[in-house]
């Protein structure tokens, strides 16, 4: 008896250890963000100028889209507005939502240099984790947080945090807004006009 409650004991403080399960896959979130950088770092110095502009994007894209969960994205973009919605209107928002979070994205990072992105700690409590990087731009110096939840057998990122800022929350904030004025179709037309 004595063996089975240490034996419960043992596996209890293994789950609730911030390091607990997901000490066992891979890679941590801070590695494989720093493997990500690496290879956008990388990427970028093979196709650097502006006539390779096409290909490098291509390149990049294929990079971050596994990253990415744009799903979960979209979805807390929406915030309450995501359960007013059909599920065929969830899935064109989706769709239209990740192209334009994915053009953003490429456009800041197409030009990082080597040492640009330092990737400086991460924080794991079970499924959720936080990467703290800090970007280099024209001597000053930016945080950025990456937040992840880990699906399917990896890390994704659900949210990014500039200077304390969200995107997501930003995105909910600005989105609530246009669709109180123009309703969700009114939204959607605002978005296709951007991804264009």
């Amino acid at each position: 008896m004595v063996r089975i409650v240490t034996l419960i004991i043992a596996v209890a403080a293994q789950i609730l250890s911030t390091n607990s399960v997901w000490a066992d896959v891979a890679t941590s979130p801070k590695i494989e963000m720093q493997t990500t950088v690496n290879e956008i770092v990388r990427i970028a110095a093979i196709y650097p100028e502006e006539s390779q502009k096409a290909e490098r994007r291509a390149k990049l894209r294929a990079v971050i889209n596994p990253k990415f969960n744009f799903s979960e994205m979209a979805k807390r973009s929406l915030g309450a507005n995501w359960n007013d919605i059909s599920i065929e209107e969830q899935q064109d928002f989706t769709t239209v939502f990740s192209e334009l979070l994915a053009r953003t994205y490429l456009s800041k990072i197409e030009t990082v240099k080597p040492g640009m992105v330092k990737v400086e700690s991460e924080s794991v409590e079970l499924s959720r984790a936080s990467v703290k990087t800090s970007v280099i731009s024209k001597g000053d110096t930016f945080p950025i947080e990456y937040r992840l939840s880990f699906q399917d057998g990896r890390w994704q990122v659900y949210d990014v945090v500039i200077e304390n800022i969200g995107l997501v929350a930003n995105y909910r904030n600005e989105f609530s807004g246009i669709i109180r004025k123009s309703k969700f179709s009114g939204l959607m037309e605002k978005l296709r006009a951007k991804v264009g």
